[in-house]
């Protein structure tokens, strides 16, 4: 027992787990088989990426950032619009979010810069530009996970005191001219951004005045444990509507799982600085924010920003993105021995 418990690959238990019940709520609807194709697909990237030398892909890294940043501005020029943002590229009948390519490129970027001690203002400005094209689109979600790959990756650098201070000062300085221009000219800010970013403003305001038909439908369903109308119950909401329509043991299962790969993660992870440990302690602070943000969003807690839930949720981009996280972070715990492997 103590020898499974040890294995690098346990984590693939609950994660299987989670991955059956939402396809059990999945299908009776249209997005099953889609789902099935995204899982499959997702289980090879990670068994690839678990097993491919990792020097590798850090000695062809910077390429593929460059390449992500191409995908982001061809986005914005050919991607076609849903649900109020440009955010896809749609290709043979399938649909890519170059936003959840950049943060799969920008985690190993960053958790690679840091562990060769890089100037944090340089980490600062690979950030910033995915940022800014992301917010163009706008993708407040992928934002919020780029900035969660920054700061997490700023734990293991030795960073002075007055970098960390012009890095957050240029933060707040752009925040706090967006905000002025919003209150001082509102039309210089349609011009610059377009009438798209009023829209993520009316979600924030919505959820203010607790007037969203999720949550509201959401918070009923949850309440009542009858399942009633949730638009992208399949997405975003899928914690929701599982609870909803399902006795209390899946929920307890639910947490369990979540619980157990938190763990898993929380046990590796050391203050040694190392590529393994920088690397995994992005991916436990991504899927911390991922799966609270998701079910506090679903209890009306918080604002509609677009975060699924991480195994659970329908999704392509994410899914693949999410599962080759998890084969890198695989493959640096099995080798973390190896000099060979950065």
């Amino acid at each position: 027992m103590k020898t499974l418990l040890k294995n690098k690959y346990i984590i693939l238990i609950p994660i299987l787990i989670l991955n059956i019940i939402g396809l059990f709520y999945l299908h009776s609807t249209s997005y099953f088989n889609k789902q099935l194709l995204y899982l499959f697909l997702s289980y090879i990237i990670l068994f690839i990426f678990s097993k491919i030398k990792t020097k590798y892909i850090f000695k062809y890294i910077r390429y593929l950032y460059i390449f992500s940043i191409f995908l982001l501005i061809l986005v914005l020029l050919v991607g076609r619009e849903v649900h109020g943002a440009k955010a896809w590229l749609h290709l043979f009948g399938f649909s890519i979010q170059p936003s959840e390519i950049t943060k799969l490129i920008l985690t190993i970027y960053l958790a690679y810069l840091t562990y060769k001690n890089k100037n944090i203002i340089l980490l600062i400005i690979l950030t910033i530009i995915p940022s800014i094209l992301t917010f163009l689109e706008p993708d407040t979600g992928a934002i919020i996970f780029y900035l969660i790959i920054l700061i997490s990756s700023i734990k293991y650098s030795n960073i002075k005191k007055k970098y960390l201070i012009i890095g957050i000062s240029i933060i707040l300085l752009f925040i706090g001219i967006n905000i002025s221009l919003y209150f001082i000219n509102k039309d210089l800010l349609i011009n610059i951004y377009g009438t798209k970013l009023f829209y993520r403003i009316d979600r924030l305001i919505s959820f203010k005045e607790q007037n969203n038909i999720q949550t509201i439908n959401s918070l009923i369903s949850i309440g009542s444990h009858n399942l009633i109308y949730i638009p992208e119950n399949h997405n975003d909401f899928i914690f929701a509507s599982i609870i909803s329509k399902y006795n209390p043991l899946i929920f307890i299962t639910i947490i369990i799982c979540f619980a157990s790969i938190l763990l898993y993660y929380i046990k590796y992870i050391s203050k040694k600085k190392n590529i393994s440990n920088i690397f995994n302690f992005i991916i436990l602070n991504m899927l911390l924010f991922q799966i609270f943000y998701n079910i506090l969003m679903n209890l009306s807690l918080l604002p509609i920003i677009g975060i699924p839930l991480p195994f659970l949720s329908y999704g392509g981009s994410y899914l693949i993105t999410l599962y080759a996280l998890i084969g890198i972070s695989i493959n640096l715990k099995v080798n973390s021995s190896n000099k060979d492997m950065v």
